[in-house]
């Protein structure tokens, strides 16, 4: 290769080096810049000459320092190249944030600094996350004002529905004693029997529609004899053995944490009449210090991976959402045809 034809390669080189939309450092060992490209001088905001022979640390954010002085002391010739965020500060102070890949080439003693602004990314996430923080506290809000509104639905329907259909009931029941007995209408009892057979049914009816907006015994009474009560009549409903145990035998919780421990474990409960096929379900609750632990334990067919990553598994990602929002953690596995194990686990220091 002639000298002529040295040049252009090399002319091109630098075309390339300059151009790019990375930038590129070359240091020595001490962190000296040997090069620097004309877009790492453009984010920084200095002229591309005076980088020159200037320490890079000039350039590094305090916290920065120490990643990039260990790949200085330990990078060896030929090595994987290494990774790093670096935090750099501008010629006026102000900083951002960038993604740097270090590497020194095969027999040599020059290392090589690829950095990848990456402000616009970290600035997106942040937002990103901000966005989440204040659509959490959203559902947080409309899940508060949903119980509220399930509460009072709830209280109508049941002093007001079931006290008049209970009323209704019980003037069928004088208007049935009323008849003379002596000269009984078949038709008009029979019609009598049937009508209040009907307003029972639609009591319990009511009943257990009150019951699953909102049961008045969580409220009064707390959330151990609410889930108690709940795994008794999930007993009685589904002829599925249940056993029930709490340790210490009594405490109290937060009403928050209550209500959404509550909903979870109607869930869980659900889940298992439709879908798990089990013949036994235990349920353990235990508070300790300042966590509360619930683990809900079936024999059915087990979930799978596959129902677990879902994106329709709506139950699922409810339940997932609804310990988020009170700081806790829920973990499902499943062992096929051996069952599945829910376990919830909540701070019951809470924060609102």
């Amino acid at each position: 290769m002639n000298n002529c034809e040295m040049d252009s390669l090399l002319e091109k080189y630098t075309s390339l080096y300059d151009s790019d939309l990375v930038g590129h450092l070359t240091l020595n060992k001490q962190g000296i810049i040997l090069e620097a490209n004309r877009f790492f001088a453009r984010l920084l905001g200095v002229d591309q000459a005076l980088l020159l022979h200037r320490s890079v640390m000039d350039f590094v954010a305090y916290e920065s320092g120490p990643a990039l002085s260990s790949w200085l002391d330990t990078a060896v010739p030929g090595q994987d190249s290494t990774s790093f965020e670096l935090i750099l500060k501008s010629g006026n102070g102000s900083l951002f944030y960038t993604l740097a890949e270090g590497r020194i080439p095969v027999i040599s003693d020059e290392y090589r600094l690829t950095v990848i602004d990456m402000t616009y990314r970290r600035q997106a996430g942040e937002r990103m996350d901000s966005l989440t923080r204040k659509l959490r506290d959203l559902s947080a809000h409309i899940e508060a004002g949903m119980e509220q509104e399930k509460k009072r639905i709830a209280r109508e329907i049941h002093d007001g529905l079931g006290s008049s259909l209970s009323a209704l009931k019980m003037e069928l029941s004088i208007l049935h004693r009323r008849l003379d007995p002596e000269n009984v209408n078949q038709e008009i009892e029979n019609h009598i029997r049937s009508m209040s057979a009907l307003v029972e049914g639609s009591v319990e009816l009511i009943r257990k529609l009150a019951t699953e907006l909102r049961p008045e015994v969580l409220d009064e009474l707390g959330l151990i004899t609410t889930l108690g009560w709940y795994t008794s009549d999930f007993k009685t409903r589904t002829g599925i053995i249940t056993g029930f145990s709490v340790y210490p035998k009594d405490f109290k919780l937060d009403p928050v944490i209550s209500t959404a421990v509550f909903r979870i474990f109607q869930e869980i409960m659900n889940n298992i009449t439709k879908h798990a096929g089990a013949t036994k379900v235990t349920i353990f609750l235990h508070k300790r210090h300042h966590l509360f632990l619930m683990r809900v334990r079936d024999n059915g067919v087990g979930i799978k991976d596959e129902e677990l990553e879902h994106k329709r598994s709506f139950g699922i990602i409810g339940m997932q959402e609804r310990v988020k929002l009170l700081k806790g953690q829920i973990k499902i596995t499943g062992v096929r045809n051996k069952g599945t194990t829910v376990v919830l686990e909540i701070p019951t220091l809470q924060t609102h």
